[in-house]
């Protein structure tokens, strides 16, 4: 900022830096003191010192030169500052004028001194949305100067204030008016003015919450909803506190939601309300499910609220409880319990003509059924579930379905598996569902991964360390780094990465979290070339998940292994396993390894046909790591064929960035290893 002086004595300028003490608006704010007092003049680009300039009286204080400056304006501009201050950091000139009770014409002169003394400034952009608004150059200005008001003037303004924005009639200002309400309420002395204004602005509060929550900004409205409560009196506490952990449930903040919904549950429980109760479990078992993995208390609170429900409760409200108990029933590897409850789940969706409760009712069989092996039938009733969600416009609800969908169709098409992930997390991003969006977005990584796209997926893994995550995604995404550093850079160090996290998710209630860090570690077990270890990890990932969605990629693993050690008999074994699965991606599976067993059992024309059919199935699956990994078990049949098929195999590695699996192609060979 003294570089912008000409001639300025030194003493002077040593005191400014002195006082400043490197705060780069303390010296800026300095400044502009002096050219209020008409002691420095712009000149030629600089300041120019006006007369005798030998010491400075500068406060000791931001704060303090700040109120100095406004101390110093004529009593209508330091009025002007102090009302639009109330109307926070950028105002209108309508609102200012609604709060001051002056006409434009009165206030624009006043304004302009102000933008000259760079107390203001104004959006001048014209492809901004907030052109011609109004703001403090600094907040601190605004802070200051909102300080030098008197309690009552507060309350005054705030109150006219929240009074206008109201008239505006505008969902999008919920907010804007209750916290003017709020500001109004504080600034009142204990007493009934004070408990009117504490429930207008309680109810504005409410409303600012439900407009961000509709909005997809749960973190939003788990503030309002959270100021609600401070200032709601006892009948109104219950559905605040409802609200409250909805929205934390939504923002993947569960230690913040379960205290907010056991208080309601309790509230609710006292004036004898059991389907209130029941539907606020339902929101219990979503946070100590979904976000804390606490499978199996869940699933008692749901039966408990479920068995307590009157016979003419609303029959929606016991479709969605009895879908929340399914789906931690399915979750925790309890399938058959899990069919029994989304089967009442159903009954009760279909009595009540709720859409809402239908798509949940039909996702949580279409996860029952797909655990059990019943694989098209999870897949056809799981497009259902998309379809009705679509139709009536649920977000939460398609994304949901849209996340399962995803996983199922990955055995038929896995970049359809891929495109249905993006698309979830997408909606879950609109309806504002933390834990389901992170979901999404971390099943897309992975599926990059298996598609052989490791750039995409480590783009994809930096975004989401970036984020604030729970316990269990970060475990997951720990398992998706080391899955990337075996594919990518040294198998034998994903092994120690992956080390911390596998232990933890071995005690989760979780079967296929538990499934998912086996079949992980058999992939890149396959790059280091360990066959043998690779073979043993994906039978633990089929074992803990025989018809799991898990459990076709650890059969590929486990099937390509299988021939990597040329042993036609555990090469079977993985042929049995898939003969409950079906789709084009694991039908391709399933006939290279029946290609390679008919390599290692002398039947080479059949070999060598079967791997061509197979290899253009791959590429038009557009499966590359697929392809590569195909051209290496293809070396069993022949040098001829072999050396195409590590040509192509060691271009499609490289390309890609699978380097490790490089090892795995020896230059001119016709077999995958000697003996």
């Amino acid at each position: 900022v003294c570089s912008l002086f000409i001639d300025i004595p030194e003493a002077v300028e040593q005191q400014i830096l002195k006082r400043s003490e490197d705060i780069p608006l303390y010296a800026v704010e300095t400044v502009r003191m002096l050219i209020d007092r008409g002691e420095l003049i712009e000149e030629d680009g600089g300041y120019r010192v006006a007369g005798e300039l030998s010491a400075l009286q500068i406060p000791h204080s931001l704060h303090a030169l700040i109120a100095s400056r406004l101390d110093a304006l004529a009593p209508e501009e330091r009025a002007v500052v102090q009302e639009a201050a109330v109307l926070g950091k950028t105002f209108s000139m309508p609102a200012l004028t609604a709060l001051t009770g002056r006409h434009q014409s009165d206030l624009e002169p006043v304004l302009r001194d102000l933008l000259r003394k760079e107390l203001l400034s104004v959006d001048s952009d014209p492809r901004s949305p907030e052109r011609g608004q109004y703001g403090f150059v600094q907040g601190v200005i605004r802070e200051v100067a909102y300080g030098t008001l008197a309690r009552r003037d507060r309350e005054r303004k705030h109150l006219a204030a929240a009074n206008y924005f109201e008239s505006l009639d505008d969902p999008e200002l919920a907010g804007v008016v209750a916290a003017h309400y709020v500001e109004a309420q504080a600034a009142l002395p204990e007493g009934a003015e004070r408990d009117a204004l504490g429930a207008r602005a309680r109810q504005w509060l409410e409303q600012a919450g439900e407009r961000a929550m509709s909005l997809g900004s749960p973190e939003q409205a788990l503030h309002y909803f959270e100021q609600a409560l401070q200032l709601a009196a006892a009948e109104d506490r219950a559905q605040l506190a409802e609200f409250a952990g909805m929205a934390a449930t939504n923002a993947a903040q569960p230690e913040r939601a379960i205290p907010y919904l056991e208080q309601a549950a309790t509230l609710y429980e006292g004036r004898g309300d059991a389907t209130a109760v029941a539907r606020v479990t339902y929101q219990l078992t979503r946070a100590l499910g979904l976000a804390l993995r606490r499978y199996a208390e869940g699933v008692e609170r749901g039966r408990r609220a479920f068995a307590a429900l009157p016979p003419d409760a609303p029959s929606g409200v016991g479709a969605m409880l009895a879908s929340g108990i399914a789906e931690l029933l399915h979750i925790s590897g309890r399938n058959s319990e899990g069919l029994e409850w989304s089967e009442s789940a159903l009954a009760l969706a279909e009595r009540a003509d709720d859409s809402a409760a239908l798509a949940d009712a039909l996702h949580g069989r279409g996860s029952s059924l797909f655990n059990l092996g019943r694989h098209r039938e999870a897949f056809i009733l799981m497009r259902g579930a998309v379809a009705v969600a679509e139709q009536a416009g649920l977000l939460r609800e398609q994304a949901g379905a849209l996340l399962k969908l995803s996983v199922y169709v990955a055995e038929d098409d896995p970049r359809e598996a891929f495109t249905a992930a993006v698309q979830a997390a997408e909606l879950s991003r609109r309806a504002g569902v933390r834990p389901l969006e992170l979901t999404n977005l971390s099943n897309a990584a992975e599926l990059s991964m298996w598609l052989g796209e490791l750039a995409e997926a480590r783009n994809r893994l930096d975004a989401l360390w970036q984020r604030g995550v729970d316990d269990q995604t970060r475990r997951f995404l720990k398992m998706l780094q080391a899955l990337l550093t075996g594919l990518n850079v040294d198998p034998s160090h994903a092994l120690s990465l992956i080390g911390e996290a596998e232990a933890e998710s071995a005690a989760s209630e979780m079967v296929a979290e538990r499934s998912t860090f086996w079949r992980a570690r058999a992939l890149f077990e396959l790059a280091a070339g360990d066959a043998e270890a690779a073979f043993a990890s994906a039978t633990a990932a089929v074992d803990a998940e025989p018809s799991g969605l898990n459990t076709a990629y650890a059969l590929a693993v486990q099937g390509r292994a299988a021939l990597f050690l040329r042993d036609p008999e555990r090469a079977r074994t993985a042929l049995s396993g898939m003969q409950g699965f079906r789709g084009r991606w694991i039908t391709t599976i399933r006939r290279e390894i029946d290609a390679g067993l008919d390599a290692l059992e002398g039947r080479g024309a059949q070999a060598v046909a079967g791997y061509r059919r197979v290899l253009e199935e791959f590429r038009s699956l557009d499966t590359p790591l697929d392809l590569a990994l195909c051209n290496i078990t293809a070396l069993l049949v022949g040098a001829e064929t072999g050396r195409a098929a590590a040509a192509e195999a060691r271009q499609i590695l490289t390309r890609i960035g699978a380097t490790p699996f490089l090892e795995l192609v020896p230059d001119g060979a016709a077999v995958i290893a000697a003996g």
